[in-house]
């Protein structure tokens, strides 16, 4: 089973710089705007390897923090037609899927809907 991290950890301020947990709780709690009430309390969980990614690179964080703006604001990046049409149609988000780019040498991002949390995975890793 991949090993998983949730943001914001209270054990996070101990295992990581203190610049990338205030950006991180930034990125768990958005304004109403950009999202529904349910979703503004979700948590972004990244699998170990993007979070290990996420906490050594800068500009790769940034980009994540993007992305998950991007999901809450229901811009889904580049997915399926199918996949456009069950996101649109559902209501509550749970089981939405947004693709988004990670750079030149990594795989695509995947964030899906869980319902109680918004997973975070590289698309070339499997879904838990």
């Amino acid at each position: 089973m991949e090993e998983t991290s949730r943001l914001p950890s209270v054990a996070a301020p101990i295992l990581t710089p203190v610049n990338w947990v205030a950006m991180a709780g930034r990125a768990a709690t958005r304004p109403a705007s950009e999202g529904s009430d349910t979703e503004r309390g979700k948590q972004f969980v990244l699998t170990r390897r993007v979070l290990d990614d996420f906490s050594s690179d800068g500009k790769f964080m940034e980009e994540v923090l993007a992305m998950q703006s991007r999901f809450r604001a229901r811009d889904w990046g580049d997915i399926s037609p199918e996949q456009l049409q069950v996101n649109s149609s559902t209501s509550t988000g749970k089981g939405t899927v947004g693709r988004y780019p990670a750079g030149k040498s990594r795989s695509a991002i995947i964030i899906t809907d869980e319902g109680s949390e918004f997973n975070v995975r590289y698309e070339d890793e499997p879904e838990q």
